[in-house]
């Protein structure tokens, strides 16, 4: 049935597109118990919720491009199957991203960062960093949407400049305006 197998592709699209699987590095059991003291100080534990709402709601939406009489029921199926499948494998995504700590701070910084995240302005910053994110996309989609005429120009000039205009088979390319 091409409404599974549309399913299928735009479920395994979005989860390629969301993770990357960050190589193991090996880490000390010291600085990986701290890593995950700080990861679930910062929240990390709630980001497969976060890519489960965010994942449904792309699915959800791809699947109404192709089928605009979706029935409410196949948006629950979808969510609720959506959610099931991430949430029950969490951990793994847990497990997956601590690599990236140890990658990007020393253990003296996790252990800073620990105490900033243990204070009340710390613990503020988690509480609020989410929905302030959240908050900044419509603005920065607006500051981008401002730009994206003069992105354009920019781009069609440039590639004219380097006789770069046309692809291969003399097809123009198209800069959108």
């Amino acid at each position: 049935m091409l409404f599974h197998k549309g399913l299928l592709f735009s479920l395994i699209l979005v989860a390629s597109q969301l993770v990357t699987i960050p190589s193991a590095l090996a880490v000390t059991k010291s600085k990986e118990k701290d890593i995950g003291t700080l990861m679930e100080l910062l929240g990390v534990s709630s980001m497969a919720q976060e890519m489960a709402d965010m994942m449904v709601t792309i699915v959800i939406t791809k699947e109404k491009e192709r089928n605009p009489h979706l029935p409410k029921k196949a948006e629950y199926i979808i969510s609720q199957a959506v959610h099931d499948v991430l949430l029950q494998h969490a951990n793994e995504l847990f497990k997956m991203t601590a690599p990236l700590y140890d990658k990007y701070y020393t253990h003296s910084e996790v252990k800073d960062l620990i105490r900033f995240f243990s204070s009340p302005t710390g613990r503020k910053y988690s509480a609020v960093a989410i929905p302030m994110m959240k908050d900044m996309i419509p603005i920065a989609q607006k500051w981008a949407g401002h730009y994206a005429p003069e992105t354009a120009r920019r781009v069609e000039k440039e590639l004219k400049a380097t006789d770069m205009s046309k692809a291969k088979h003399n097809n123009p390319i198209i800069v959108p305006r």
